[in-house]
């Protein structure tokens, strides 16, 4: 199925209307900044670098102790630097996979808190008689159509900005129908139902848009990949004088933290990689049905 990005064909905002007008105007330009290097970086290739390097590093280790054979005969103080070198490891993989667990998990309740305000939305809109009720429930399948895009879009600055701009555009014909319609004694109870479900869909809205923007900051990555490499030359220095290297079991351990480290990273990464929540976005794509077809 083609996805809504490339399907949608929204109408433009009506004379009078700027984008601004609506609440995410100025999110949708906050969120289009340059991520980091370390975020652009396809996960795979960061895993493979780091790898590799622990396996460098620990070969470097391992030539340094033996060209060092007095000073790296395999100490108890040497011993227990690399052990609290390993726990401190441990500790970071823990912490940063708890990191992004916590911001996957935040993205799944923004969107499941966004598919029920909006649904809440549509229904007050039966509160308003004809055709005012057709004009928002058309609106508000445009502004739905935009937001499934939005979850949908690759990792890509320009379709992502065109999702949020239809959004925007959608949202924006919303609220002036209630503005104009508040004018209107009949429809008092109406709009005043109506207000407090678009206020809540904006806050769910930026919520959603600030959870795709929380990952694990750069810094503990890279304090991570630093501990790791720090803690894989330690290892093979210690161990340069005790006969022969185990690499069999150092791979395998490497291979776990390069494991727990990918996986920490897709997490971290909800447009690229494996783990994305779209379980949680057909729940959006569901509220299609509060609509007839075309």
């Amino acid at each position: 199925m083609m996805p809504f990005a490339d399907r949608l064909d929204l109408p433009g905002p009506p004379a009078g209307t700027l984008l601004g007008s609506a609440p995410f105007g100025d999110l949708s330009r906050e969120m289009m900044r340059e991520y980091s290097l370390l975020y652009r970086t396809d996960s795979r290739l960061l895993v493979l670098l780091l790898f590799g390097l622990l396996l460098l590093f620990t070969w470097a280790g391992l030539w340094e102790g033996r060209r060092r054979r007095p000073y790296a005969a395999g100490t108890t103080e040497q011993s227990v630097a690399v052990a609290s070198l390993l726990a401190l490891q441990g500790l970071l993989l823990a912490f940063s996979f708890s990191m992004a667990s916590d911001r996957f998990q935040a993205r799944r309740d923004a969107l499941v808190a966004l598919a029920a305000s909006f649904r809440t939305t549509v229904l007050r809109a039966n509160l308003y008689p004809e055709p005012e009720r057709s004009g928002f429930r058309r609106e508000l399948r445009h502004y739905l159509e935009a937001r499934i895009a939005f979850g949908e879009a690759p990792y890509d600055s320009v379709i992502i900005r065109a999702t949020l701009v239809r959004a925007d555009t959608a949202f924006g014909q919303v609220w002036h129908r209630v503005v104009r319609l508040s004018t209107d004694p009949r429809c008092d109870i109406a709009t005043d139902k109506m207000v407090d479900s678009l206020n809540e869909m904006t806050v769910n809205a930026i919520t959603r848009q600030a959870s795709l923007r929380a990952h694990v900051p750069d810094a503990i990555v890279y304090m991570l990949f630093i501990i790791a490499l720090t803690t894989a030359f330690f290892s093979g220095y210690v161990s340069a004088n005790r006969g022969r290297f185990d690499w069999m079991a150092v791979i395998t351990f490497y291979l776990m933290v390069t494991l727990v480290a990918y996986i920490t990273l897709e997490l971290d990464r909800p447009r690229r990689g494996i783990i994305r929540p779209t379980d949680v976005q057909e729940i959006l794509v569901d509220q299609l049905r509060l609509f007839p077809p075309h």
